[in-house]
C-alpha cells in the first residue's frame, strides 16, 4: 500500500515521475490501476449503500404494500395472443408506485388495460403503458414503442399472484443492503474494468500517435495513460459521492472527463523534458 500511495502522489504531482513510468514494466502500471480502481469501487460502494440502501428498503416495502391493497381480490386478468379478458369492466388502471413518482417525472399511472384503447389513450390515461387486444404500447418521452401481443406468452394476473409479487418485494426489502451493495459493485466493475479500459486503450492510441517520439511504443502510451487518468478518475468519484450525499445531480460540461485527462497528460508530457528526474 505504501508503494501505491507513493505512485498515486507522484502520478498527480510530479511530471518528472513519468520518466520512471516509461522505464518501468507495463505490469507495474496495470497493478497500480487495478488497486486504484478497486479502492474507488469500495469507496463508491460504501457511500452509495449508506445513502441509498435505506431508501431502497423503504420503497420496496411500500411498493409491496401498494401492490396488494390496490388490487381487487376478485379481479382476474388474462392477457394472451388472442386478446384480453377480465372479471371486471374495462379500462383497468394500475397506478404508478409512489416510490417511482418521488424519484423522477413519471406518468400518474403505470399501466392501463383497455381492449379498445389506441396509442392516444396513453396521454388520456396519463399512463406509461397501455395494453389493448393487439399490442403492448409503451410511451418513452416523445416516442412510442409497440409490441404485438402475439409475441408474448399468455399471462394471468390475480390476487394470489400479486401476493406472491408482494412477498418477493418484501424479501428484497429485507436484503436491501446486500442488493444495493451488489448493484454498486457490479456497476463499478463494469465502469472501471470494461468501459474505462476500452477508453484507455483508445486514449493510449491517440497519445501514441501524437507523442510517439516521447512515449516510444503504443504499450508505453497506454502505460502513461494508466497514470494520468488518476486525476479525472478521482474527480469523477468525488462528483459521484457529492451527488450521492446531496441527493442531486451534478452536470459537468460535456466531455469533461476526456478534457481533464488530455490537459493533465499534455501538462505531464510537455514538462517531462523540462524537469530533472528525482
Amino acid at each position: 500500500m505504501q508503494t501505491f500511495l507513493r505512485t498515486l502522489t507522484l502520478s498527480l504531482s510530479r511530471p518528472a515521475y513519468y520518466k520512471a513510468v516509461l522505464q518501468a514494466p507495463l505490469s507495474f502500471s496495470v497493478k497500480y490501476y487495478l488497486v486504484l480502481a478497486a479502492l474507488l469501487i469500495v469507496l463508491n460502494t460504501v457511500i452509495g449503500v449508506i445513502n441509498y440502501a435505506p431508501a431502497v428498503k423503504r420503497d420496496l416495502a411500500l411498493t409491496a404494500q401498494e401492490s396488494v391493497q390496490d388490487f381487487p381480490p376478485d379481479l382476474v386478468v388474462t392477457i394472451s395472443p388472442a386478446g384480453i379478458t377480465a372479471t371486471k369492466a374495462f379500462p383497468l388502471i394500475a397506478q404508478m408506485p409512489s416510490a417511482l413518482t418521488r424519484t423522477a417525472a413519471q406518468p400518474k399511472n403505470l399501466v392501463v388495460i383497455d381492449p379498445a384503447g389506441e396509442i392516444g389513450a396513453l396521454e388520456k390515461y396519463q399512463a406509461l403503458m397501455l395494453v389493448n387486444n393487439s399490442y403492448v404500447i409503451v410511451g418513452n418521452g416523445d416516442s412510442v414503442q409497440t409490441s404485438p401481443l402475439k409475441g408474448f406468452p399468455e399471462i394471468t394476473v390475480d390476487a394470489a399472484k400479486m401476493q406472491q409479487l408482494a412477498q418477493t418485494l418484501l424479501v428484497g426489502a429485507q436484503h436491501a443492503y446486500l442488493l444495493t451493495t451488489g448493484y454498486f459493485v457490479v456497476t463499478g466493475l463494469g465502469t472501471f474494468f470494461i468501459s474505462r479500459l476500452v477508453y484507455l486503450a483508445v486514449f493510449g492510441l491517440g497519445l501514441w500517435l501524437v507523442f510517439k517520439s516521447a512515449v516510444g511504443t503504443y504499450a508505453k502510451a497506454v502505460q502513461v495513460s494508466l497514470h494520468t487518468v488518476t486525476s479525472p478518475l478521482l474527480l469523477s468519484s468525488a462528483l459521484g459521492i457529492a451527488e450521492s450525499v446531496g441527493q442531486t445531480t451534478l452536470h459537468p460540461f460535456p466531455g469533461w472527463f476526456l478534457a481533464t485527462h488530455v490537459i493533465f497528460t499534455l501538462y505531464s508530457l510537455t514538462r517531462l523534458e523540462k524537469q530533472p528526474q528525482s
